[in-house]
């Protein structure tokens, strides 16, 4: 019974640290990516903005996933993303603060007060507000059950023996609370525990403090599964690692008497002194670690080498599904996705365009190995998207999250564009292009350039969601579809008697108007969302042209036959 009730405890803590989590989400998360990316460019600013985080972000893995996150999506390095985790890992202390005080009597006015704000009210701050309130009573009623087993477990002699033995293997309490917070996926609980066991008499501080350096070691790993499939991720999580265990090390090596004088020599009970070297331990660490970057970096580097171009895979899918309880980090990850299908679109788009110039046909398996990729990693976003519960995400994030599965939709009707209608009649269109008169060819290199250029400026679009550069952007499509029109009367004004218009020209410059087309669509949503109009309507919807939906472009018959 005593162990149901301690599985029962830990399922409340980690439910309470979840709804805590996606309450000051729901608050502050969509800023936070962008903000510790621009402070983590100075290191102490870097280090103060992690703790802030970890206040926003209470979880180890919403952390940990976060930073690697923002390694590969950003040009920081891991010795400087490093002193943003160091923060972090102060930040992510306070809550361990929180849980000593004896709050376990008001367990109950938190759950109510906050189940209040979380389903019965609608506005986005009353939600999350009572987020925090319905997480944090369920910690604290977790406590309260752990405090409560405890002491029950301590009344039996089998109990006592068996830790009182433990008590003896330091190492191996170390190792088994850093894979136990690995499993959990909190270092926050896996302290919880131990502090609720020594509530109840059962740990003593001799075993506490080896479980509270387990716990920590148990981020870094964490952080080495989350980053394993970058260069960089691998480099924060081994700095992360070694730092912890060489701190934890020379604790642990330096006996059981220093052991006891720490946790004694530390202000109030049990309970505080785990919390307190739980905070000295992450606050010496990060203030050791600051003035050293320089040459972690360096060592880091040494350790773990970059990869020549030739070395380097193509990178699969970072759809890491940690983050799908941090809402605000799942959609800021399914950007960072629709991103890499603009990545690949541009280099289809010019090699392509390569085929066209150069005559070259080896490249075309590249151009089909390339739309392979768009279209799984459209696949994989639409899934990841569906997982994301509405009731995690205020009305400005739905509407989001519709219209980033939307765009990719649009990017994969691009891909068929360049691949169907581009690609399949690249080397037919080589002969006819070099027929082309000096103006016209002018004009197909202009479309082509410009479309490249706003692949990039859609990347940049989908990461600032800025206004008035959706306008602009829209703008830019306008002037290509009236450049379009413009060409094409002037062509048709200038056709002698008898004469026919060159249709594979302008079933070229057709083709590139409608890929701007498409790739315009996610500025009309941002536009859309900021005027308040969140109809979920087709982004795409365009005043020249009805948008062609996934399946039609499927079936999309090749129209642009060589004349």
């Amino acid at each position: 019974m005593a162990l149901l009730n301690l599985i029962s405890a830990i399922i409340l803590i980690l439910l309470g640290m979840r709804y805590l989590r996606k309450g000051l989400d729901r608050l502050f998360g969509n800023q936070l990516v962008e903000w510790l990316q621009e402070t983590a460019k100075n290191r102490y600013k870097a280090f103060f903005s992690g703790i802030v985080a970890g206040l926003i972000s209470p979880s180890s893995s919403a952390i940990a996933v976060l930073s690697v996150q923002i390694l590969n999506q950003s040009a920081l390095t891991a010795g400087r993303m490093l002193a943003v985790v160091l923060g972090a890992n102060v930040g992510l202390t306070v809550i361990v603060q929180l849980i000593t005080f004896d709050l376990q009597d008001f367990a109950g006015a938190f759950i109510v007060a906050g189940g209040i704000g979380f389903l019965f009210l609608q506005r986005a701050i009353f939600r999350g507000t009572g987020q925090i309130l319905l997480g944090l009573g369920l910690v604290f009623l977790a406590m309260s059950i752990i405090g409560n087993t405890g002491k029950l477990a301590a009344t039996s002699q089998d109990m006592k023996a068996l830790f009182s033995i433990v008590e003896h293997y330091p190492w191996l309490v170390f190792v088994s609370t850093g894979l136990l917070a690995l499993v959990l996926q909190s270092s926050t609980a896996c302290i919880g525990l131990g502090i609720g066991l020594a509530k109840g008499g059962l740990v003593t501080g001799a075993t506490l403090l080896p479980w509270v350096l387990g716990a920590n070691l148990g981020i870094g790993l964490t952080m080495m599964i989350a980053g394993w499939a970058s260069i960089e991720g691998r480099r924060l999580a081994l700095a992360s690692i070694l730092l912890k265990t060489f701190f934890a090390l020379l604790i642990l090596l330096a006996g059981s008497q220093f052991a006891s004088y720490l946790m004694t020599s530390l202000p109030g009970g049990i309970d505080r002194n785990a919390a307190n070297l739980n905070t000295l331990f992450n606050l010496v660490i990060g203030l050791c670690a600051l003035p050293a970057l320089s040459p972690i970096s360096r060592g880091l580097a040494y350790l773990i080498p970059s990869q020549s171009l030739e070395e380097q895979d193509e990178p699969g899918i970072f759809l890491d599904p940690l983050l799908l309880q941090t809402p605000s980090l799942a959609l800021s990850q399914a950007v960072r996705e629709e991103s890499r299908i603009l990545d690949h679109l541009r280099l289809m788009l010019r090699t392509v365009w390569a085929v066209c110039t150069n005559n070259n046909r080896d490249v075309k398996n590249k151009v089909e190995d390339l739309y392979g990729r768009v279209v799984a990693i459209q696949a994989e976003l639409k899934d990841y998207l569906e997982q994301i519960a509405d009731e995690n995400l205020s009305d400005e994030d739905i509407n989001w999250r519709f219209n980033l599965l939307d765009y990719s939709q649009e990017l994969v009707i691009v891909a068929t564009l360049i691949k169907r209608d581009l690609a399949d009649a690249a080397v037919p269109y080589a002969r006819v292009t070099k027929d082309l008169r000096a103006e016209d060819a002018g004009e197909l290199e202009n479309i082509v350039n410009r479309t490249l250029e706003r692949i990039h400026k859609a990347t940049v679009l989908l990461m600032a969601q800025d206004v008035r550069m959706a306008n602009r952007f829209i703008q830019e499509k306008e002037e290509i579809s009236d450049r379009y029109r413009a060409i094409r009367r002037r062509h048709l004004e200038h056709l002698g008697p008898g004469q026919k218009p060159d249709t594979s020209f302008f079933d070229l410059m057709n083709c590139f108007r409608r890929i701007n087309t498409h790739l315009t669509s996610v500025a009309y949503a941002i536009v859309r969302s900021a005027d308040g109009n969140s109809d979920n309507h087709a982004v795409g919807a365009d005043p020249d042209e009805a948008s062609l939906s996934s399946d039609e472009a499927g079936l999309h018959k090749k129209r642009l036959a060589p004349v």
